[in-house]
């Protein structure tokens, strides 16, 4: 008996409408997860490039008076970090406390900007298999129901092969599910990584303004 082997396109696009249009669904969903991964971690390692000096450059224009040498100088940075601290500046002479309030509602400004969407690939780690799960037991409940309503005797391999082509949206779906998981959980040290220095900048910065004369 001769062998049938199923090619990749085959196997993605050969199982029916329902199966291709699941399918082509997951693989753009994985393609714009991919896209956002990209430009987001992107973005975040461009934030997280701070002046390793920034705090020791405030600290010495404050020690001149030169408090708006500072300000413009977090503005040239324009780091998260330098727009924590020029929050500060523009407050100084103000009670520790408020500049302090002010400095942590900025960082949760940050924080937000910074987590933009990236919520979209938690839902989609969890989406896509799901969606890909229920479109394989779809497909195979559509085939059975098929088979059972003819007389014909189906060969093994004819029908194993239509259950292998059956199975590509829940291998797709796989697939994304896990890229997004991955994906999402990088982002997530990352911001958690950009917040550590906003709050570390932060403290460090209350500490310049509020040492002993």
């Amino acid at each position: 008996m001769a062998e049938q082997h199923i090619s990749i396109g085959e196997f993605l696009f050969g199982g029916g409408l329902l199966s291709v249009a699941l399918t082509i669904i997951l693989i753009f969903s994985g393609i714009a997860a991919i896209v956002f991964f990209g430009q987001k971690c992107y973005a975040l390692n461009r934030e997280n490039q701070v002046d390793p000096y920034l705090l020791k450059n405030v600290n010495d224009l404050l020690n001149d008076g030169r408090v708006q040498s500072a300000v413009d100088f977090c503005r040239r940075d324009n780091s998260p970090e330098s727009r924590s601290v020029e929050k500060g500046l523009n407050r100084l002479g103000r009670p520790i406390s408020e500049i302090s309030n002010a400095m942590e509602t900025h960082a949760q400004i940050e924080l937000n900007k910074a987590e933009k969407n990236i919520g979209l690939l938690a839902t989609l780690s969890g989406a896509a298999p799901m969606l890909g799960l229920i479109g394989g037991v779809l497909i195979l409940t559509s085939t059975f129901g098929t088979l059972s309503k003819t007389d014909t005797v189906i060969s093994q391999n004819i029908l194993a092969a239509e259950f292998y082509k059956a199975l590509a949206p829940t291998v797709v779906g796989l697939i994304v599910g896990f890229l997004s998981y991955i994906f999402h959980q990088i982002l997530v040290t990352k911001v958690d990584y950009l917040l550590m220095k906003i709050q570390f900048h932060t403290n460090e910065f209350l500490d310049i303004i509020n040492k002993p004369a």
